[in-house]
């Protein structure tokens, strides 16, 4: 760093104004420290945030790095359990609209950095608030090693920040999100076989139950399906012999590392809730050491019917690890699942 990147950062705020209000949300400190107009009109609000559970994570990852054990296996369901992440508890991300009295603002993008004595550019960030009469009340003597910068960014440019009332209370909306919840139940999937109860798992985080009623398990032959694709005569009007031949040697060269030929993947077709989507993986991969691949399979699974035996719309999950294809019976895990949801709005008063 030279001073010229130090003024050049300096100079990308043409205005600020400081809020310094806080509050403590599931054990995060959030505190809104004002908000900016930045060089190019955009105008941002700054929350910092600090999660005492997630700097309690890092000291204890850092023992566990000196007390691990040489060889130590590290498993498939470890790494998609995350136990290993070191991820904080952050509030402000999915807000959509920030409300102080008459005045709306809608944020159409956000981002949290790390912050820390490193992060020059947070640093010098802090100082000119400080400046400005900045009180970083309930924060000031917590480890700024473990705080998060959060930045929403609002529709719009603006020749300065709007006025607003420093004295009601700050409203923000969230939008809808999609959120993971760990499950980790084990079910023997038979291909071929009739479904004929729901079954029923538990959020391991809340504790809430939800239901599934899978419709069928098939195993899809991924050589079949894109020999089909290759032999489709509306393609071989569009490209030239060569470019089909180079294109399907190609995809032979790349897939047979991922899935011999003679293997399938297992497809599970299920009706559950509308607003949520599952995730199965096979207990022997999830048990497996996790190896990383430079490549993997993305595939999106249409089922071929619209809805399912229960009337409700027919949804398909693979499990993307290929199998023989005489397979029958599969040890399985329902390991997760996502769910579209909109949190609460966090409503901040003035501070006492």
């Amino acid at each position: 760093m030279n001073f010229q990147v130090l003024e050049n950062q300096l100079s990308q705020i043409k205005e600020l104004a400081v809020i310094s209000r806080n509050a403590q949300l599931d054990g995060v400190i959030c505190h809104i420290m004002g908000m900016v107009r930045r060089d190019d009109g955009k105008l941002q609000m700054l929350i910092l945030q600090y999660d005492q559970g997630y700097r309690e994570k890092l000291e204890n990852a850092e023992i566990a790095v000196l007390t691990a054990s040489p060889g130590e296996l590290i498993t498939n369901r470890i790494e998609q359990r995350g136990d290993r992440n070191l991820k904080p508890t952050l509030r402000f991300d999915s807000v959509e609209k920030v409300c102080f009295g008459d005045l709306e603002l809608t944020s159409n993008e956000s981002g949290s950095g790390k912050c820390g004595t490193k992060q020059w550019d947070k640093v010098a960030l802090f100082t000119q608030f400080l400046l400005k009469g900045w009180s970083p009340v309930g924060i000031d003597t917590k480890d700024m090693g473990a705080m998060f910068l959060t930045n929403l960014t609002f529709v719009g440019t603006y020749d300065a920040i709007p006025a607003f009332d420093t004295e009601v209370p700050i409203r923000f909306s969230m939008r809808q999100d999609r959120a993971r919840h760990l499950v980790e139940m084990p079910v023997t999937l038979t291909v071929g076989s009739e479904y004929k109860e729901k079954l029923y798992f538990t959020d391991k985080g809340s504790g809430k139950q939800h239901w599934v009623k899978i419709n069928s398990v098939t195993l899809w032959d991924m050589w079949v399906e894109m020999s089909k694709t290759f032999d489709n005569p509306r393609l071989k009007e569009q490209v030239s012999p060569e470019e089909l031949a180079r294109s399907k040697a190609e995809f032979e060269e790349r897939f047979s590392g991922m899935c011999p030929k003679g293997m399938c993947y297992p497809v599970i077709e299920y009706e559950c809730e509308e607003d949520i989507s599952l995730q199965f993986y096979s207990k022997r991969w999830l048990d497996a050491e996790a190896i990383h691949k430079n490549s993997a399979l993305s595939v999106f699974m249409k089922p071929d019917e619209p809805m399912g035996k229960l009337g409700l719309k027919l949804k398909a999950a693979m499990i993307q690890e290929p199998m023989m294809a005489n397979t029958v019976n599969i040890e399985a895990e329902l390991f997760h699942y996502s769910q579209t949801g909109k949190a609460e709005d966090i409503v901040l008063a003035k501070n006492a």
